[in-house]
């Protein structure tokens, strides 16, 4: 399967809000991936292929420290490689200034737990009840870059 990961622009924000609605119990709307796409801090990148957005992923960078938001990938398009490419794609937008790069993610969801072990996220903490419907801590995971 042949994909592209690139920067999200504005007429890709309608797709990006379906992926993000489809996967998520408390998705973002698409006035905020716009509020998103024209922050400064903000980095989102898609995956396309097919013609169509399969993925994306999203990330702030403050002060040396970057947290990503949300990833999401439709399900036809998973396991094919898009999760580590835009995880990656996220990493390589840091500044030089960036200390570490940090996510929240379901206890419960082992292959993105998976995923980012492999990429050299280490977990470093527990957000009790951090997810809602349903109700569930989220583990933090952490990546120093430096």
């Amino acid at each position: 399967m042949d994909f592209v990961v690139r920067k999200m622009r504005e007429e890709d924000i309608a797709q990006v809000a379906k992926i993000e609605a489809m996967t998520f119990t408390e998705p973002w709307s698409e006035q905020s991936f716009l509020s998103e796409l024209k922050n400064p801090q903000a980095t989102i990148l898609v995956s396309e292929a097919n013609g169509e957005i399969a993925g994306f992923a999203d990330m702030r960078e403050i002060c040396g420290e970057c947290y990503i938001n949300n990833i999401a990938i439709l399900p036809q398009y998973r396991k094919m490689g898009m999760g580590t490419a835009l995880m990656e794609g996220l990493q390589n937008a840091c500044t030089e200034n960036a200390e570490f790069i940090t996510l929240e993610v379901r206890e419960s969801n082992s292959v993105a737990i998976s995923l980012y072990k492999k990429l050299g996220y280490v977990k470093v903490g527990v957000r009790r009840d951090f997810y809602r419907e349903p109700t569930e801590n989220a583990s933090l995971m952490t990546k120093l870059l430096k």
